[in-house]
């Protein structure tokens, strides 16, 4: 079995659980306030979960501000769902990974240059291509 972590109070001089559970439900200890609060089982795929730990990032907030512009009838389900969450942190790693890739194939078909001012031109084309890319490809698309 798992030792459940202890966690010391100032306020209250003595150590609460960070879990304990009570008529089946599982509560997890706030070490800001000192309360517990319900962790809920929100029928998560183990992916998803994984995806959750992290935050949303530049292209999944780019795809959030894409949709209140053009499909803000459709957010409120989204956020029942979940979707409002999970989606833009999928789109974040599908754009990290073709964002590898499109940097790659850019440098193969157009070596990089030598000289300080052409490396800098070179740079500057390349992220504008790649982020066109991405944007049109991933990112403006309408996703549920």
């Amino acid at each position: 079995m798992e030792k459940i972590r202890q966690v010391w109070c100032e306020e209250d001089n003595r150590y609460y659980p960070e879990i304990k559970i009570e008529n089946g439900r599982t509560y997890k200890l706030d070490e800001e306030k000192f309360v517990y609060l319900e962790q809920l089982d929100l029928g998560l795929t183990d992916e998803e979960q994984k995806l959750m730990e992290n935050p949303v990032d530049r292209w999944g907030q780019e795809w959030r501000r894409f949709m209140q512009m053009n499909y803000p009838e459709e957010i409120p389900s989204l956020q029942g769902r979940l979707k409002w969450e999970i989606i833009p942190r999928q789109i974040d790693e599908e754009c990290w990974k073709m964002w590898e890739l499109l940097r790659k194939q850019y440098a193969e078909k157009n070596p990089r240059p030598t000289t300080f001012l052409e490396i800098a031109e070179w740079e500057k084309t390349r992220a504008f291509i790649i982020e066109h890319e991405i944007m049109e490809q991933l990112v403006l698309q309408y996703r549920a």
